[in-house]
């Protein structure tokens, strides 16, 4: 989970000093944002935090105001540090009482301007609870209790789309996971095979058909999902290329039949300094340049795409299509 600055919270302060009502007086001075019963937030820092920081805050905020609370599902997913389709619209919990399942909209609450009537919130995304009633194995992970890494991504799979649960395969699976525990195949097959709803077991089944731990980045792992869902042949993964001066690169996707390499441009690429390393973006883009020239200078066709072709399967199709591959079996998405 994403850290951020520590909460302020009434009752450590009571404990403390005795008293609480300093944190009510800078509430009501608007000073401060209430983002659960007793637990608030520098409001300025609040307003700067970036949407997965908030999110991050809100969990964590509810987890000081009910210590008993276990996440689950796309909130299970961050603790896990896996990938999660943008940021969730509820931080996700489970109870054991159905009638206490269900969506509860954001508590997070400023106080009003007396000469504006405005809490400065109208504009910044908050975050409800949405309770599940499902069993549960809870464990502890990140500082928080949380379902357990096989259950979480059981519980993703089967709900998310095609791609989004894909790429959350390829990352448990994967060997180059660097945070936290990863899982094997068997594990999620076994795990499959205890869930009551055949629906739900084929739907594993079809995600670990499609899983590679080869994938080195969520794009990847998506696009690989679309192009099977767009009904174009499966790609090789990360396949190497040399040619006269030596060792050109390792591929993102390859299709041998059609001499068609293809590759997947995240901004990461030209922007993350620990993926830059000592060159500027200047640089990463004329190296980038050259080695693709490389490439084609080889026969190859190289194609590219970036995250909209990954959630727009038209412009993917077209791109692929123009590079020369032929569509065997697609599905109804474009």
């Amino acid at each position: 989970m994403d850290s951020v600055p520590p909460l302020l919270l009434a009752g450590q302060m009571r404990a403390l000093t005795g008293s609480s009502r300093g944190l009510s007086r800078a509430y009501t001075k608007g000073d401060l944002v209430r983002v659960r019963a007793g637990v608030y937030y520098s409001k300025p820092a609040w307003l700067a935090l970036k949407a997965w920081e908030r999110y991050a805050a809100t969990v964590a905020a509810v987890a000081a105001s009910d210590p008993a609370a276990g996440f689950c599902y796309l909130t299970a997913l961050r603790v896990w540090r896996l990938p999660t389709p943008g940021v969730p619209d509820h931080i996700h919990m489970v109870t054991r009482s159905p009638h206490k399942a269900g969506r509860i909209a954001s508590t997070t609450q400023a106080a009003k301007n007396p000469k504006t009537g405005l809490t400065g919130l109208e504009t910044v995304r908050g975050y409800g609870t949405f309770r599940h009633h499902w069993e549960a194995d809870i464990v502890q992970a990140g500082g928080y209790a949380v379902t357990s890494l096989v259950q979480t991504v059981m519980d993703s799979v089967v709900r998310l789309e095609l791609p989004e649960a894909v790429a959350v395969a390829d990352t448990v699976l994967g060997s180059r996971r660097k945070e936290g525990a990863g899982l094997t195949r068997l594990d999620l097959q076994q795990a499959s095979a205890s869930l009551a709803s055949a629906a739900k077991r084929r739907r594993v089944l079809e995600v670990l058909a499609l899983a590679d731990q080869a994938a080195e980045s969520v794009g990847e792992s998506r696009s690989r999902a679309l192009i099977h869902i767009l009904g174009f042949p499966a790609p090789v993964l990360q396949r190497s290329f040399n040619d006269s001066e030596g060792f050109i690169a390792r591929t993102d996707f390859f299709w041998p039949e059609y001499g068609v390499i293809g590759e997947f441009d995240g901004d990461a690429k030209y922007l993350d300094d620990e993926l830059l390393g000592d060159r500027s973006t200047r640089e990463a883009i004329l190296a980038e340049k050259k080695r693709e020239d490389r490439l084609r200078a080889l026969g190859y066709t190289v194609v590219r795409w970036d995250w909209k072709a990954v959630t727009d399967p038209g412009i993917l199709r077209r791109k692929l299509e123009g590079a020369g591959l032929r569509r065997e079996n697609p599905r109804r998405v474009d």
